[in-house]
């Protein structure tokens, strides 16, 4: 019969996954030996630290959509990986990871390493539940098998995010059932949900009030790179000729060289985009839960619900309309229901002739506001170099498909504010728990070969 561990492996495989990040330990290590042989299907990155290969599962997750699992022994994964797991549930990246209690046989007895809850050890399971939206306890290998399906699930479904597999010793070594009540069934069928999309009367709604706004905006937040959503936002944004501003998560959803792109919004954003937004009459906002750093801390000048219609799309119903009320919630996937909104507009034959003078009226205005270039650190060539200086030689020298990943501190405001992105999907930040020694982990995991063979 073949061992939960061997069980784990293929269900992980059957179920799609292909990339695993952490050191072995515990009880997976029997899970680590069992991918040796299916490393044509199973891409295992060991790391040095469990909190750099956290923080590579949540980068994995941003960039493709699916969970990476994140794996090792129980109290480093709860407490050093605990910081890209925490990262993953504010950020909603999805992830899975899978660790053990530690047992030995003693687990009654407080012995070291031991986080079973027991008296004198660690609750790791209670630990993980909450930083995670989704925590299982297997005792035995089909448990194990199912828990690990239910995982998958539940990282990918509505908003994702973070979820774990923890492992009783035996659901890793013993004997897995082939004829039990659990474990027994394929992958597919707890993972065969379709996208949530808007009612048509709701598109309908937004389509009309973005065609007779005089001043409308879109709002792309994280919500667009999670749902692969750039290229719809860029067809809607042509199709209706409406500027796009980001949030800070969602900086680059847009390329910030395209005409109707007016750059990121809030504390740490430009002029220009602050502006476009304080003067809307009509905004979408895309994927955003539009925190206070978005909002220049809720500034009434900024956005304000008493003088703007908001329509919002989100993912999760508990997130339309929470830190700003709205005009509507469309609760749905962020591809889906931008593509519901550009079909509408689409086969109701808007023009976009007679709003070409935005277009040109956009342009005039960043001239006038000096769009990512308003400062003249950004060409002072003196000693000490100033912060500015340095981002204008980034954007100069480094490809346009290089992937910027920043850290917490200073340098991330920096960056937002002068770094111009000149592709979609090249700007990753920490904006969940944002925690320093998130950078160079987070290059690593998007530099994996298999992700983005050219950059």
């Amino acid at each position: 019969m073949p061992t939960g561990a061997q069980k784990i492996a293929e269900t992980l495989i059957d179920a799609g996954v292909d990339h695993v990040f952490g050191i072995p330990g515990g009880a997976t290590g029997a899970i680590y030996n069992s991918l040796f042989d299916k490393q044509d299907n199973m891409k295992v990155i060991l790391a040095r630290h469990e909190q750099s290969a956290s923080i590579m599962a949540d980068v994995h997750g941003r960039l493709t959509g699916k969970p990476a699992v994140l794996m090792g022994q129980g109290a480093f994964i709860g407490t050093s990986g605990g910081f890209g797991i925490m990262e993953a549930l504010m950020s909603y990246s999805p992830m899975l990871a899978i660790t053990d209690t530690s047992d030995t046989g003693f687990w009654q007895l407080g012995n070291n390493q031991e986080v079973s809850g027991e008296y004198g050890t660690g609750d790791l399971l209670s630990i993980l539940r909450a930083m995670t939206k989704y925590t299982t306890l297997a005792t035995t290998p089909n448990e194990a098998v199912l828990g690990a399906q239910l995982a998958i699930k539940h990282s990918m479904s509505g908003a994702p995010g973070p979820t774990a597999l923890l492992l009783r010793t035996n659901a890793s070594f013993g004997e897995f059932d082939p004829d039990g009540p659990v474990g027994t069934h394929p992958s597919a069928g707890y993972l065969s949900n379709v996208e949530m999309v808007a009612p048509p009367d709701a598109i309908q709604r937004v389509v009309d009030a973005l065609a007779s706004a005089k001043n409308p905006i879109i709002i792309a937040g994280n919500g667009v790179h999670m749902a692969r959503a750039h290229q719809e936002l860029r067809e809607l944004a042509e199709q209706m000729v409406i500027p796009v501003t980001t949030t800070y998560k969602g900086k680059s959803a847009i390329e910030e060289t395209h005409p109707l792109s007016v750059g990121p919004m809030g504390i740490y954003g430009i002029e220009t985009a602050n502006r476009q937004v304080s003067e809307a009459d009509v905004v979408l906002v895309v994927g955003a839960r539009m925190r206070p750093q978005d909002t220049a801390s809720h500034h009434p000048n900024l956005l304000n619900p008493d003088r703007h219609r908001i329509f919002q799309i989100d993912i999760e119903g508990r997130n339309a309309g929470w830190t700003v009320p709205v005009e509507m919630g469309l609760i749905g996937d962020a591809r889906a229901v931008l593509t519901q909104i550009l079909q509408v507009s689409r086969d109701q034959g808007l023009s976009t002739r007679e709003l070409e003078p935005r277009v040109v009226a956009l342009a005039q205005r960043k001239e006038e506001l000096r769009f990512f270039n308003d400062s003249p650190g950004l060409t002072a060539n003196q000693s000490p170099v100033q912060p500015q200086r340095l981002v204008r030689l980034l954007q100069e020298s480094v490809d346009p498909s290089t992937i910027i990943t920043l850290d917490a501190g200073n340098n991330r405001a920096w960056m937002y504010h002068f770094y111009q992105s000149q592709q979609r999907a090249t700007f990753l930040c920490p904006g969940g728990i944002a925690g320093m020694g998130w950078a160079v982990p987070a290059a690593v995991g998007a530099g994996v070969p298999v992700l983005h063979p050219p950059r």
